[in-house]
């Protein structure tokens, strides 16, 4: 395997691989900071508003993590995030929350871990976050985005992800078709989540695979469904409201996987 990664690292060395940074982000809300702080990334300061409930665990935490932390009042902090829901917490990030694509596949494939989600254009911060927390939620530490037309990690996915991103590794890589090259060498099974497939409990799952979800406007691409091995979907009534919303159907999809033996 390590012979396969070489290659494929150099023969595609110069195909839209990206080294991705995000460093020095200013995140907020109680959960994101909390994690952030816990998970042990690395932090230059933390505002904290002097009369939240839950300042004297901050200040703990901070002091136990030995970090800056400044107790500061609410005119503040909004003039800081110029947004009412930092939830009277602010930290400055100094940690990469993306990885290199090569080092998240490798990541996977070593592991024992079943699965991993590729994610194809999926725009709404909210539903990215959301997808974020729930596949940490169901043992889902690997994560690949397409970086073109897709929503980047921002304080507002950090914040809906309710500070998930801190424990999985999560990278953007555009050429899909290599990602696909790299899974399918090591045996893993390529399985999209779209209409007109295999009701997904319905389908037997032996060994690794991933789950390839596309956004609610255009869903996965024809180029990526064609090489796949599998199209698998979720039942639904008829009804006027004829899609899930994306980052339910996620969820939904996971759990389904990960209840199968």
């Amino acid at each position: 395997m390590e012979k396969l990664f070489k290659s494929l690292i150099i023969k595609y060395l110069n195909c839209s691989k990206l080294n991705f940074k995000l460093t020095h982000m200013l995140i907020y809300g109680k959960n994101a900071v909390f994690h952030a702080i816990v998970s042990n990334s690395r932090i230059k300061k933390v505002l904290i508003y002097e009369n939240l409930k839950e300042k004297k665990r901050f200040i703990e935490l901070c002091s136990a993590k030995n970090i800056n932390y400044e107790l500061v009042n609410k005119h503040k902090i909004e003039q800081i995030v110029n947004t009412d829901e930092h939830q009277g917490t602010i930290a400055y990030l100094e940690e990469e929350l993306v990885v290199d694509v090569f080092e998240n596949l490798r990541d996977f494939i070593e592991s024992d871990r079943r699965m991993i989600l590729i994610l194809d254009r999926i725009q709404d911060p909210r539903n990215l976050g959301s997808i974020i927390r729930t596949s940490q939620i169901l043992g889902v530490k690997n994560i690949v985005s397409t970086y073109n037309k897709s929503c980047k990690i921002t304080p507002s996915v950090i914040k809906s992800s309710t500070g998930a991103i801190f424990y999985v590794k999560f990278s953007y890589y555009d050429n899909l078709n290599m990602v696909f090259k790299v899974l399918k060498e090591n045996n893993i099974k390529i399985f999209v989540l779209e209409r007109g497939g295999s009701f997904i409990e319905d389908v037997e799952i032996l060994g690794k695979l991933a789950l390839v979800v596309g956004s609610e406007h255009y869903g996965v691409r024809r180029k990526f469904i064609e090489m796949s091995d599998k199209i698998v979907s979720l039942r639904q009534n008829e009804t006027t409201i004829n899609s899930y919303n994306v980052s339910i159907a996620v969820g939904i999809a996971l759990y389904v996987i990960n209840t199968k033996p």
